[in-house]
């Protein structure tokens, strides 16, 4: 049985060089680079003292170190959780930025104005990701309860947080998220409270990433 009110910290996964690049990831496997075990250890000791008794990760790869590193400092060992998993993209992983906004213009246009409406072949769209993580995010909720952290994903972050505050689409670009930052969420008699969004004040260097 979870407790009265249990404490969900979400944490994005630290710095690689597709972020720095301006590289679509999705499902594409792309390790953290050094910026990005370093953000990891930042984290890791910004949530010291904060009573987290469980991490959950996505699959991939950079979740995964994220979670480990964190972990390691906190003396926990992460469990992945597929629930947690990154937004497919289909034939837009690992494709420059730039490639897209040139060969898929109106695509592009969509994706930086209302992403929800945008089907991409071979890939997910933002409400099958809310919709999976959610279910996952309740499920951890029901069945731990407690205080725990979640590394994951910007699109993961960022359609979670919707759900939990009932966010109407277009909501995605309302929503901004640095690598290695996290948020923090209560869940009680009441539903959902926002605690803490994108504190980011424990890292040394950071991407700025909007698209």
């Amino acid at each position: 049985m979870a407790a009265a009110t249990t404490r969900c910290f979400l944490v994005r996964h630290g710095e690689t060089e597709f972020n720095r690049l301006g590289v679509f990831r999705g499902r594409y496997e792309v390790d953290l680079n050094d910026a990005g075990r370093d953000q990891a250890r930042e984290i890791g000791l910004a949530l010291r003292g904060q009573g987290i008794e469980t991490i959950l990760a996505g699959p991939l790869s950079r979740a995964v170190e994220t979670a480990s590193i964190v972990g390691e400092v906190l003396g926990l060992k992460p469990e992945v959780d597929e629930a947690f998993n990154n937004i497919a993209l289909g034939k837009w992983q690992g494709v420059a930025k730039d490639k897209i906004k040139e060969e898929f213009p109106e695509m592009w246009c969509l994706w930086t104005t209302e992403p929800e409406k945008l089907i991409i072949p071979g890939g997910e769209t933002i409400a099958q990701v809310q919709e999976r993580s959610f279910r996952g995010l309740k499920r951890v909720i029901r069945e731990r309860g407690g205080t725990f952290a979640i590394v994951t994903h910007r699109s993961v972050i960022k359609t979670l947080a919707a759900a939990m505050l009932d966010v109407p689409a277009p909501y995605f670009w309302r929503f901004y998220i640095d690598n290695a930052a996290y948020s923090v969420f209560e869940h009680g008699e009441s539903g959902f409270t926002l605690i803490t969004w994108n504190n980011n004040a424990h890292l040394s260097r950071k991407v700025t990433e909007v698209f």
